[in-house]
């Protein structure tokens, strides 16, 4: 029987925590990308509409009580 810390074929613990760390790391920017992203192209797509009078950013604001 071999001893788990003498195995070469058994990461080291402290390797795994970092593999770990650095695949949430990964997750994480890359949804922080998309919503940037995605913020980003509603804003030009904003823009655009109000641009060419389509502007229907009143759409969702419901009914005014004047």
């Amino acid at each position: 029987m071999t001893d788990p810390e003498v195995d070469p074929d058994r990461p080291p613990t402290r390797r795994m925590e970092r593999a770990a760390i650095f695949t949430v790391c990964v997750v994480i920017a890359i949804i922080i990308c998309v919503f940037v992203g995605l913020n980003l192209w509603h804003g030009q797509e904003l823009k655009q509409d109000q641009a060419t009078g389509d502007n229907r950013a009143t759409e969702h604001t419901g009914t005014k009580l004047d």
